[in-house]
C-alpha cells in the first residue's frame, strides 16, 4: 500500500485527512534554496561594493543560479528518475550544501559563480523530487493543497529567509548570509532523512518514454505560461534592492523590512491560490496575469514615488510567484505527475527567471538606468496573457462548474 493510499484509507475510517507532516519537510528544503535564489537581490549593493563587480554583473548571479536550473535539472532528472525519490532527495540537498559553501568562501567572482551553479543546478532537480514526492504522498482530492505547502516553502523562504539573510549579510558581510543558507539546507536534509517518506519510484523509466511525456502541444502551452509570467515578476525582483534605493529613495537599511513585506505579500498570495488551484488553475492564471501586467505599469509610470513602489511590489507579492500552485496543477492535469514533466515545469520557470534577470542586466546596461527593466515585465506579461487568451471560455466553465 502506498503512503497515499493509507491516507486514504484513514479518510474512509471516518478521520478527517489533513495534509501530512513530511509535506512540510519537503516545504522546508524548498524554503532553504528559495532564500538562496533569491537573497543576491538584497545582498546586491554590498556584494557590487565587496567582489567587486558592477549592479548587472551581481545580477547575472540570479541568472547563472536559474540557467544551472534549466540546463542541468533536466538531464540530472532523467538520470535521478531511475532512483527511489527519497535517495535522490538526500544525494541532491549534499550536493546544493557543497555549491553553497563554495560561495560563501569565494574569494572572487569567479568562484561565486561556480558556487551558484551548483546550486541552482541541485535546486532545479529539488523541484521536481520534491512536488513528486508531495504529489505521491496525499490522495487526488487535497494534491493541490499539498502542492501548494510545498511551493509555500518558496514563499516562507521569501518572507524569512529572504529578510534575515539580507540582514546578516548587510551587518555581517554576505559571506554569513551563504553560510547561513547551507545551515538551512543541512537542517532540512537531516529532516528529509528522518520524516520523509519512501514512495513508490514505479519501474525505472526509458529515455524515450520520458521524453514522450513531453510530447504534448497543451503541456508546452502550460509550461509557456509559467515561464512568461515568472520571468515578468523577476525582471523588476532581480533588481529590486537598486530600484528602491536608487529610484524611490529608501534607505538600504530599509530594504530587508521591505523585502519582509513583500514576502508577507506572497504568504497571503499562496495562501489563497494553493485554497483555489484545485479548481480554478486557469481562472488563477489569468487574473494573476493582469495583475503582473498592472504591477509593471504602475512601475513605469511612477517608480520614484514610494506608495507606488510599495503597492506595486505587494501587487508582485500577491500573484507572482504565488502563482506557482495553479501553474503546477494545471501541468500535472495536462501532463501527469512524473518526475521529469515536474522538473521540466521547474526548468521553464527557471529559465522564466534567467531571462528577467539577465535580459534586465542587458537593457540596464545599455540604458544606463534600471527604470528601463520595467518595458521587459510588460513585454513578458503581455505575451503571458496572450497564451492565457485562447482558454477563456475554458476558464469560464471552471467558474461555472
Amino acid at each position: 500500500m502506498s503512503y497515499a493510499e493509507s491516507i486514504d484509507e484513514t479518510e474512509e475510517s471516518g478521520q478527517v485527512t489533513s495534509v501530512p507532516f513530511p509535506v512540510y519537510v519537503l516545504a522546508f528544503t524548498i524554503l532553504a534554496f528559495t532564500t538562496s535564489e533569491f537573497m543576491v537581490s538584497g545582498l546586491m549593493n554590498d556584494l557590487a561594493r565587496d567582489l567587486p563587480a558592477s549592479i548587472p554583473s551581481v545580477g547575472y548571479l540570479i541568472a547563472i543560479y536559474a540557467l544551472s536550473m534549466v540546463i542541468v535539472a533536466p538531464p540530472a532528472s532523467s538520470l535521478l528518475a531511475r532512483i527511489p525519490p527519497k535517495k535522490a532527495l538526500v544525494a541532491i540537498s549534499i550536493a546544493f550544501i557543497v555549491g553553497e559553501l563554495i560561495a560563501a568562501a569565494a574569494p572572487n567572482y569567479a568562484v561565486i559563480v561556480v558556487g551558484r551553479i551548483i546550486t541552482g543546478a541541485a535546486a532545479g532537480t529539488a523541484y521536481g523530487v520534491t512536488l513528486s514526492i508531495a504529489a505521491q504522498s496525499v490522495p487526488e482530492k487535497i494534491r493541490g493543497r499539498a502542492i501548494g505547502i510545498v511551493m509555500g516553502g518558496n514563499t516562507i523562504g521569501t518572507v524569512f529567509g529572504l529578510p534575515l539573510a539580507s540582514f546578516l549579510g548587510n551587518a555581517f558581510g554576505w559571506r554569513l548570509a551563504f553560510a547561513f543558507v547551507a545551515v538551512l539546507a543541512g537542517v532540512s536534509l537531516v529532516a528529509s532523512v528522518t520524516f520523509v517518506p519512501t514512495v513508490d519510484a514505479g519501474a525505472p523509466p526509458k529515455i524515450r518514454a520520458q521524453l514522450s511525456e513531453l510530447r504534448n502541444g497543451g503541456l508546452w502551452l502550460a509550461y509557456a505560461t509559467s515561464g512568461l509570467l515568472i520571468g515578468a515578476v523577476f525582471a523588476i525582483f532581480s533588481y529590486f534592492s537598486p530600484i528602491l534605493t536608487d529610484r524611490a529613495g529608501f534607505d538600504q537599511s530599509l530594504v530587508p523590512v521591505i523585502l519582509a513585506a513583500y514576502g508577507v505579500a506572497c504568504v497571503v498570495g499562496i495562501t489563497v491560490v494553493s485554497r483555489l488551484s484545485d479548481n480554478f488553475p486557469l481562472v488563477v492564471s489569468i487574473v494573476g496575469a493582469v495583475v503582473i501586467f498592472t504591477s509593471g505599469l504602475l512601475f513605469l509610470l511612477a517608480d520614484s514615488n514610494k506608495i507606488v513602489v510599495l503597492v506595486g511590489g505587494a501587487a508582485l507579492g500577491l500573484a507572482g510567484v504565488s502563482l506557482n500552485p495553479a501553474f503546477a496543477v494545471r501541468v500535472m492535469r495536462v501532463g501527469g505527475m512524473s518526475f521529469v514533466v515536474n522538473t521540466v515545469h521547474t526548468s521553464i520557470i527557471c529559465f522564466g527567471i534567467f531571462l528577467g534577470a539577465s535580459l534586465g542586466g542587458v537593457i540596464i546596461d545599455a540604458s544606463g538606468s534600471v527604470h528601463s527593466v520595467y518595458y521587459l515585465t510588460l513585454a513578458f506579461a503581455a505575451a503571458g496573457i496572450l497564451v492565457l487568451l485562447p482558454m477563456t471560455r475554458r476558464a469560464r466553465n471552471e467558474i461555472s462548474g
